[in-house]
């Protein structure tokens, strides 16, 4: 089977297998905004803030240094070293900051609720800091959809979980502990899957882990940085807004979230490619490469955006109840942001794959001073639609940022006929689908999706020669 057909057999399988986790995370969202209602979900989303803006902390660029070190080695030995000093390294680290975090949330202006509350959802942190370093694995040896059946099983049982709350009068704190124990099983199962290909043990090669801080500490200091803008919108929320006013908020945000994992899974997949590429000076397979993925990108965001406007109202009274009507027009400005850190994401992944992270470290830094400075001036008066369209801009800020970077090393050329194929297929698609919207909303987004795909095949904006080419099995 060629390397193509590979990593489109992986990602059609994670694909499958991430939109049946995608929808049990949704039919889950929509569980707990009912449970808990607009008040109590406010102090949730702060609370989910919180924990992970500290468990981001520990990450320490870790997945990605662990990406690319296996992406370089030659023998199981290497891999294994690799992976069990690194896991170590995460593995502590995240457990220093459980235990920091339930100490320094005393010291911030949050409600009770907030406080106490907060040690049951750290825990979800916890474990998902060592399945997020230990995907790097499967990303490397094409085995991606291992990471998303343990996903998809992790959301299943909680979902089981939910539904028993829901009829049974749950609290904002079962809530929590029970999505911390459903994440611990998901930790369990990914070590299991683990064993096909690495020995996990904790491992203190402590000269090995002097060279990954020197590798991680650029991606380090950008994760910290990124942190600041990225989590700080809601946190400033938090602090000067009503926890009414902060659910309806988090709601759209963490639809962001959800639809934000899908780039990073697949440019987990391309990364490897693409570094084997620059290391060879492969230029025109760069070329070839970096074009499809950024194409793919374009025709994905222009899907988003189209069925998003269409029915972002109606969608999140779907998810979340009718108390969260007001959070369309948010979700509306969100899921630019959204795009914003699909292209973000892919120029981030190149410039680790080239390794020159460290050029980045300036650009998070003004990124964060601006995205905080911004936060304390705009939100206090203007609330939750500042905050949204402060997301918006600092994300094409880094977008913008990263492809500087790259366009200083690379020889590489993104802008195709696509992106203009697709504009045309979006504002069609948004028309017809609109003139249907009055009818019925499901049926738009059904109408626009499929006007979206026959003026893109027929306009040539989807390739038939490169799907024919995917989808033919070579050895």
């Amino acid at each position: 089977m060629s390397t193509a057909n590979k990593i489109f057999s992986n990602t059609l399988w994670q694909v499958i297998l991430r939109a049946i986790s995608i929808l049990i995370g949704v039919l889950n969202l929509s569980l707990i905004t009912r449970i808990l209602g607009t008040t109590q979900f406010g102090f949730y989303t702060t609370i989910f803030a919180f924990a992970q803006t500290f468990m981001i902390l520990a990450d320490l660029g870790l997945y990605l240094t662990l990406l690319r070190e296996i992406s370089t080695a030659e023998k199981s030995e290497q891999e294994t070293k690799i992976v069990n000093n690194i896991f170590t390294i995460r593995f502590f680290a995240s457990l220093i900051v459980l235990i920091l975090a339930p100490i320094a949330i005393i010291f911030f202006p949050y409600a009770p609720e907030v406080k106490t509350n907060l040690i049951y959802f750290i825990l979800t942190f916890f474990f998902q800091s060592l399945v997020s370093t230990l995907a790097a694995v499967f990303a490397k040896k094409l085995a991606m959809p291992l990471v998303a059946i343990a996903d998809l099983l992790n959301k299943s049982v909680y979902c089981f979980i939910l539904f028993y709350l829901f009829f049974n009068t749950g609290s904002l704190r079962s809530v929590l502990a029970w999505h911390s124990f459903t994440q611990f099983l998901g930790v369990i199962l990914l070590i299991i899957f683990l064993r096909k290909f690495v020995k996990l043990h904790f491992a203190f090669d402590f000269s090995y882990w002097k060279k990954v801080f020197i590798i991680t500490w650029p991606l380090a200091l950008t994760t910290i940085l990124n942190l600041v803008y990225f989590k700080a919108d809601t946190l400033v929320l938090s602090a000067y807004a009503p926890a009414e006013v902060v659910g309806l908020y988090g709601a759209p945000y963490r639809v962001l979230e959800v639809l934000a994992t899908f780039p990073h899974m697949f440019m987990s997949l391309i990364v490897p490619l693409f570094t084997a590429h620059y290391i060879q000076k492969n230029w025109e397979q760069l070329q070839v490469l970096s074009q499809h993925v950024f194409d793919f990108f374009v025709i994905l965001s222009g899907l988003i955006l189209v069925n998003v406007w269409l029915v972002s109202k109606p969608l999140m009274i779907l998810l979340a109840g009718s108390d969260y009507a007001g959070s369309g027009p948010l979700l509306n400005i969100l899921i630019i942001a959204t795009i914003a850190i699909y292209f973000g994401t892919f120029f981030s992944y190149l410039v680790v794959a080239i390794n020159k992270q460290k050029e980045m470290v300036k650009y998070f830094f003004i990124a964060a001073v601006i995205g905080l400075s911004t936060y304390f001036i705009f939100i206090p008066k203007y609330g939750a639609p500042a905050a949204a369209w402060l997301t918006v801009f600092v994300e094409f800020l880094l977008w913008f940022f990263a492809y500087l970077v790259i366009k200083k090393h690379l020889p590489l050329k993104f802008f195709s006929p696509v992106f203009f194929k697709t504009v045309l297929a979006s504002i069609l698609a948004f028309i017809l689908g609109k003139f249907i919207f009055n009818y019925s909303f499901i049926l738009s987004i059904i109408v626009a999706t499929f006007v979206y795909a026959i003026v893109l095949y027929f306009t040539r904006g989807i390739s038939k020669e490169l799907l024919k080419k995917i989808l033919t099995k070579t050895e």
